[in-house]
């Protein structure tokens, strides 16, 4: 990311911070949900907007964390089908690791609706490579998944920004430098930046999403683990997933002709 990480980091430098412990206060485990898809070239501009309104998660005075994720799904990628094909509710079970701060939780989402998603978890000891007797019964109480049906299917690493709402509970999770990884294969995606407004309530747009689309950055649909899978693995349904990857191929043509012009990615 070069220059643009640089960049990030003198932006966020602006915001008021909040810690943790703080932030445990808008966890928002029932929230809505919209997503937003566009160049990471953007998102400082973006954030010089946001300083006033919204504070950005401190730990030990670092602004943006490391996460690694590794999914599980049935052989037959029924959670990747369930998502394509639009059925609700559904689940995504994973395990997550910060990085930067030692935690490692086992993560059970449920999809109620469009832009609702319910998610529960667990702390653990590790990020497991076979589902745990713990592991499988929590995944068992939280979801109609079969736990011995369940194997590791696929990794995202990423860095994150988190900012919070200064008045209604909000949070934003800004996702970039994304990878993925599933066996010996890898896709790294530096020129993305996938960012995910929560908040409770019934809707309406509050004030980062106005600042969004003032940039005419508007809400579209994405799943890093969808979008890992779709990169990664021949043969698998991805029609619904078409419009998004070819949004990823205008977006990475920006990146490459930034790079061969000698101008920031």
């Amino acid at each position: 990311m070069g220059n643009d990480f640089q960049k990030l980091e003198d932006t966020i430098g602006k915001f008021s911070t909040i810690s943790l412990k703080e932030m445990d206060t808008v966890q928002l485990m029932n929230r809505l949900d919209t997503k937003y898809v566009f160049h990471v070239g953007r998102l400082a501009e973006v954030l010089e907007k946001a300083s006033e309104q919204y504070k950005v998660l401190s730990i030990d005075e670092r602004r943006i964390f490391r996460y690694n994720s590794l999914y599980y799904d049935t052989p037959g990628l029924k959670t990747y089908l369930d998502h394509h094909n639009g059925i609700r509710p559904r689940y995504k079970v994973r395990f997550r690791e910060y990085e930067d701060t030692g935690g490692i939780y086992l993560e059970v989402k449920r999809k109620v609706s469009s832009d609702r998603t319910k998610k529960s978890r667990i702390k653990v000891d590790s990020i497991e490579h076979e589902l745990s007797t713990k592991s499988a019964d929590y995944i068992s109480e939280r979801s109609p998944l079969d736990p011995a049906l369940l194997q590791p299917s696929m990794w995202t690493v990423f860095r994150r920004i988190t900012l919070v709402g200064s008045g209604a509970p909000e949070r934003i999770t800004i996702d970039i430098d994304i990878s993925f990884r599933y066996n010996d294969k890898d896709k790294s995606l530096p020129f993305l930046c996938i960012c995910e407004v929560k908040r409770e309530g019934t809707g309406g747009a509050t004030e980062f999403m106005k600042i969004l689309k003032s940039h005419r950055i508007y809400p579209g649909s994405s799943s890093k683990y969808c979008l890992g899978n779709v990169l990664l693995k021949d043969g698998i349904k991805n029609n619904c997933f078409r419009r998004l990857l070819r949004k990823l191929t205008k977006i990475e043509n920006v990146y490459r002709s930034n790079v061969s012009a000698g101008q920031p990615a």
